[in-house]
């Protein structure tokens, strides 16, 4: 079956439909209420299996698709400005080579885009600013690559009124992450910047892990509704678990792109037994999924009753 068409009729209708504004705000206000059965599905830099990554197809996709929240990573040009690129170089992604730092946005303009096969293509590199236009009022923005300039990215945001469309993530602890939002902070107390706390049982960060959770689920009041854990082995499993069942009932964020983030329990597991690996992630009360094949878990998690 082909999942890419199963989910594209109505899910084309809906985002062509409604206007632009309401869905981003539709999405928001369910983000933010009681609603556990919904599970939000983010898509990992953009509908890449089709498009190049964090392109402009990749984004117009990821919304025709129905996604909630596209992730897209920023890096800072030799000039300032902010564009959507993985790496912190071009070989990879574009036909130019070097690093984005070295490079004016006017030098980097003049590059084209690779698809996941290598191929060039006829798309040029978004800046963030551009990348907001197509994704306002339309899909949820998460911003990766965010903690090398915060507030820089921020000050870009709010410059174009989008701080009620982005969501930021960052490895800080509480008292870390206030001095880090700096004046931003506000925005996280207030709810108008959609802030996860990120703690990562993997990667070697089990000591860090361990000892931020804790400080996160107890600060009071709490500012964190949210939170991203990933875990590379059942044996960490417990974390979500500890997310879930803290006051408030926190939303829970998993990554299945790989298997060292979900305890083993990833997207190319899904494809072959959905039940045993998404079904799993589910099981431990996760309400966002970040994944590499949306259209197919969208699928899924509606015949499931959860969307």
């Amino acid at each position: 079956m082909n999942f890419r068409f199963a989910v594209f009729p109505f899910f084309a209708f809906f985002a062509f439909c409604v206007n632009a504004a309401t869905r981003t705000e539709q999405i928001r206000e369910k983000l933010l209420s009681s609603d556990r059965n919904y599970v939000f599905v983010a898509m990992h830099r953009g509908d890449w299996r089709n498009f190049p990554e964090n392109s402009k197809g990749a984004i117009l996709s990821s919304i025709t698709l129905g996604a909630d929240i596209v992730e897209l990573d920023v890096q800072r040009t030799k000039d300032g400005r902010f564009i959507l690129n993985h790496d912190a170089t071009l070989d990879r992604t574009t036909t130019g080579k070097g690093k984005v730092c070295d490079l004016t946005l006017e030098q980097i303009k003049k590059f084209k885009m690779r698809d996941a096969k290598g191929k060039a293509t006829d798309y040029e590199i978004l800046t963030l600013e551009e990348a907001l236009e197509l994704t306002r009022g339309r899909i949820i923005m998460n911003i990766d690559k965010f903690t090398a300039y915060p507030r820089e990215i921020l000050d870009a945001v709010a410059a174009v009124g989008a701080l009620k469309e982005v969501l930021v993530k960052s490895l800080h602890n509480p008292d870390d992450a206030r001095k880090f939002f700096g004046p931003y902070w506000k925005d996280v107390e207030d709810g108008t910047l959609l802030y996860m706390p990120v703690i990562q049982f993997c990667w070697k960060r089990h000591k860090k892990a361990a000892h931020d959770l804790p400080l996160w689920l107890a600060k009071e009041p709490r500012k964190a509704s949210m939170y991203e854990i990933c875990v590379d082995s059942p044996k960490h499993a417990a974390a979500f678990g500890k997310v879930t069942e803290a006051k408030g009932a926190p939303r829970l964020w998993v990554n299945t792109m790989w298997d060292n983030l979900d305890a083993g329990h990833g997207d190319k597991r899904a494809l072959l037994d959905p039940d045993a690996n998404w079904g799993w992630v589910l099981d431990q009360g996760a309400t966002m999924i970040q994944t590499d094949y949306a259209a197919e878990l969208i699928v899924w998690l509606m015949r499931k009753g959860r969307r």
